[in-house]
């Protein structure tokens, strides 16, 4: 898992001698003022503001561009001047918190959404909350640039943050950044290699699907004829076969039996091909398989122990059933005094009956949940599910466990067994893949048939048309979600479409002594301007909507992927990952880093994994995130 903050190491030498840092005691210039009336007055010497980025060379191309626009734009009508400092690779989290620890980072600066709330609290990075909604006592207008209601609400809201209660997206959060982009996760697959396997593409959405059955096109200009499926009724799946002949709807998300069987499809035609070493699939994140049901690795319990009134316990392994409203009772549901609408998950708080919850936790400060006697879902619950309102879902664990068995998790040359179930061995282990670099590298170099990965790789995908990925047609789909179906292949149960987004926000320097200036640079890369130029490129997916379903600027259909439309679906539900959940990730490294190691490279038992001390001592580490409060 990424992370841009990292454990801050005292620094043998002054940060101005480094190569990308404000020359010591520099003349800076002055900053902006703002005028009675809210309009901005110029420097009256030059400001020159410092910007710190770190990135590949298609983000840095990107961003060299927007800073000479801004300054031949905007900054010379302010007077104002942008320095790009380049710093790549590794190292740029450790030096940035350095950096901003002894008070010597850049005016504007990128922050990992994973960094960003420690950073906050730390009181590093500056409020612009006032130069995002305006303050008529400090007559400061609100941005008629930035203007976080055309934009996509839970990325804006993940940099609106409270550093009192811990709590994001509230009413009391401030802004103490702005997202530089935004980054969903799809599955990238490899179009030749399915063609290869005998797998005929089409590609209709759900609303899509009635007229493409009576005899409309799908969004590549196919008719049911075209694609040879005669008189059968396209149901709801990623992933069919009729009449032996096999099929991929890449606008369809795949069930979890699906997603293994075309795998297995693509990777079989993989080996006998000459990629002796191939694999149908892979992913790094359990996310999607969790979220999908309404699971999650942490759950806010209610509690009078503690002052602000809850805990957080760790449920990366909850055993309990979770329940969704069925789609045809349209009327919704009540439960603990809470409506919940059809397609909606019951929350984990209103399944299961909290007063026994809290007064049985475990003297080890284990969960109550790893003892059976402990917990039972509400009665309440129970009655609407006898009542038929509610479908049964699978439980976190089950989730969990059925992301684990994707890998190629052997002893002995066989297959391991996973929680009960058989490994099924269409991804690598994380051992033969070299990180976020090798993961793409074995993309591009036909090693997998899908990876699941963010908007992020497109650039790069794009440009190497000419070289490892030459000659191959690739596009994107939906991540996986949980299904089941009936004899005639119509959803009977269904989970929700879920997964995890990457974004960066580009923040100011509390030290800095060129707020307005710098400002004014972080509204032009958050506007449409600086959004627009990212889009273009191909590596984000613009902040505003409309610029994001717009054909030339985003969705750019006449070259690979042709179906962006996918990140737009994909955008509207997505979320943070785990790392961003606290104010920091000490609760997550060891039992992640076990997992990401131990477990999925089969060198310790999905059993042994949750009776370990790493697992267990997650416990206590998150009640340090309560107690104090």
């Amino acid at each position: 898992m990424k992370k841009i903050l990292k454990s801050l190491v005292a620094m043998a030498c002054c940060l101005c001698v480094l190569p990308f840092a404000t020359a010591c005691g520099e003349d800076k210039g002055n900053d902006l003022s703002i005028n009675p009336d809210g309009t901005i007055k110029p420097s009256d010497k030059t400001a020159i503001v410092s910007f710190w980025i770190n990135g590949d060379d298609s983000e840095i191309e990107v961003f060299d561009s927007l800073v000479k626009k801004f300054n031949s734009t905007t900054g010379k009508e302010l007077n104002v001047k942008v320095e790009l400092v380049q710093r790549t690779g590794d190292s740029y989290g450790d030096i940035l918190g350095q950096s901003l620890a002894q008070g010597n980072a850049g005016d504007v600066f990128y922050v990992g959404d994973s960094g960003y709330k420690q950073y906050a609290e730390n009181g590093y990075l500056y409020d612009i909350t006032d130069f995002i909604e305006g303050n008529p006592d400090k007559n400061i207008p609100k941005s008629e640039i930035y203007k976080p209601e055309e934009m996509w609400d839970n990325v804006v809201t993940r940099y609106k943050y409270d550093v009192n209660t811990y709590e994001s997206g509230t009413a009391t959060g401030r802004y103490y950044g702005v997202p530089k982009d935004l980054g969903p996760t799809v599955i990238f697959y490899n179009e030749t290699y399915f063609e290869g396997a005998g797998i005929k593409i089409l590609s209709v959405d759900e609303a899509g699907l009635v007229a493409f059955n009576a005899g409309g096109k799908d969004d590549r200009g196919n008719t049911k004829a075209d694609l040879g499926l005669g008189s059968a009724t396209v149901k709801e799946k990623g992933y069919f076969v009729v009449n032996g002949q096999k099929y991929f709807n890449n606008q369809i998300p795949m069930s979890w039996e699906e997603t293994r069987e075309c795998a297995k499809v693509v990777q079989d035609y993989m080996r006998s091909h000459g990629k002796p070493q191939g694999y149908g699939y892979f992913t790094e994140w359990w996310f999607n398989y969790g979220w999908s049901v309404g699971g999650n690795c942490i759950q806010k319990i209610p509690s009078d122990k503690y002052d602000c009134g809850y805990y957080y316990d760790f449920t990366l392994m909850d055993n309990t059933k979770n329940y969704i409203v069925k789609d045809d009772v349209t009327e919704g549901v009540t439960v603990n005094k809470k409506h919940y609408g059809p397609g909606k998950i019951i929350a984990y708080q209103d399944k299961l009956d909290m007063s026994i919850y809290a007064g049985k936790k475990a003297a080890d400060g284990a969960s109550m949940y790893q003892n059976a006697a402990n917990y039972k879902i509400t009665d309440e619950v129970k009655a609407l599910y006898d009542a038929k309102k509610l479908n049964e879902l699978p439980s976190q664990r089950e989730a969990f466990a059925e992301f684990v068995r994707i890998g190629d998790v052997k002893k002995d040359g066989k297959l391991v067994d996973i929680d009960g179930t058989q490994a099924y061995g269409i991804c690598p282990l994380p051992t033969d893949i070299d990180g976020d670099a090798g993961k793409t590298s074995e993309f591009m170099a036909g090693r997998l048939g899908m990876l699941v990965d963010g908007r992020w790789n497109v650039t790069k995908f794009r440009e190497e048309k000419n070289g490892l990925l030459k000659g191959i047609t690739w596009d994107v789909a939906p991540l996986p979600m949980y299904k089941e179906y009936d004899a005639d292949g119509n959803v009977t149960v269904h989970g929700i479409e879920a997964g995890h987004s990457g974004s960066v926000g580009l923040c100011i320097s509390a030290k800095s002594k060129l707020k307005v200036a710098a400002w004014k640079f972080v509204e032009f890369c958050g506007g449409e301007e600086g959004q627009k130029a990212q889009s273009l490129k191909g590596f984000a997916i613009p902040l505003q909507k409309k610029l994001a379903e717009d054909e030339e600027i985003f969705l750019q259909t006449n070259q690979m992927p042709r179906n962006s439309k996918v990140f737009l679906d994909a955008t509207s539900y997505e979320q943070a990952g785990d790392w961003w959940f606290l104010q920091d990730n000490k609760w997550i490294d060891a039992w992640a880093g076990k997992l990401n190691g131990s477990v999925r490279n089969g060198t310790m038992t999905f059993e042994e994994f949750f009776k370990s001390s790493d697992y267990s001592k997650t416990f206590g580490l998150l009640e340090k995130y309560t107690k104090n409060k």
